[in-house]
């Protein structure tokens, strides 16, 4: 496995997009991606505090799971209390979009909340795993229905699986990013996709992972 990793920054706000990738032993990776939500305090703050919280949760304890799928949950859970503690220290409301996938040697684990998308390209063909948690609130305007935000997750978070088989790539991209390239995820390089990015009203960021 090859992990490539682009994070714009947006030309009015620091960048509040995080992405983290390890390679937890030679069979296991993890990626995670992570969008600040900018309406909110510390959106820059909240999106590392996710990240790094379950990366360590991740690895702290992956041998400790026979299913990974509830694993996953378990990590986004830990994360959440984790983004709860900083919001009260910081008396500030906090969230951030995540994304999260778990790279086995015969199986890709998978989870989300809010709108980071994961998309994977099977014969030459690139679809999106995930399905955005947003409403739209009307003017061409839209928010997020689920997010992590310290206040504990909902029973129905999405925790997936699918086979590797045949997959070839895999992109983690912030809504910065397929808002205006999704069409890039189709077929070219990662320094093409470099090439062509630039800087504009919101972080754009992408991560790739090569099979």
């Amino acid at each position: 496995m090859k992990f490539n990793y682009l994070s714009i920054e947006g030309k009015f706000y620091e960048n509040e997009d995080r992405g983290r990738f390890t390679f937890i032993n030679d069979q296991t990776a993890l990626a995670i991606l992570c969008d600040g939500m900018g309406g909110l305090s510390l959106g820059s703050e909240a999106a590392e505090i996710v990240s790094t919280s379950i990366e360590t949760y991740i690895i702290d304890n992956y041998k400790k799971s026979d299913d990974l799928n509830l694993f996953l949950l378990n990590a986004l859970t830990y994360a959440d209390a984790k983004l709860k503690e900083s919001s009260i220290a910081n008396k500030s409301n906090m969230g951030t979009a995540v994304a999260v996938i778990l790279i086995t040697d015969d199986t890709l684990y998978y989870t989300w909340q809010g709108n980071v998308r994961i998309y994977a390209n099977k014969d030459n063909k690139t679809t999106c795993l995930t399905r955005d948690h947003v409403l739209n609130i009307g003017y061409n305007r839209y928010a997020l229905s689920r997010c992590l935000k310290g206040g504990g997750l909902r029973d129905d978070v999405p925790c997936q699986s699918i086979s590797r088989k045949g997959i070839k790539k895999l992109y983690l991209c912030s809504d910065g990013f397929y808002n205006k390239y999704e069409h890039l995820l189709y077929g070219i390089s990662f320094e093409d996709i470099k090439s062509r990015i630039s800087k504009q009203e919101d972080d754009a960021s992408l991560i790739e992972i090569y099979l």
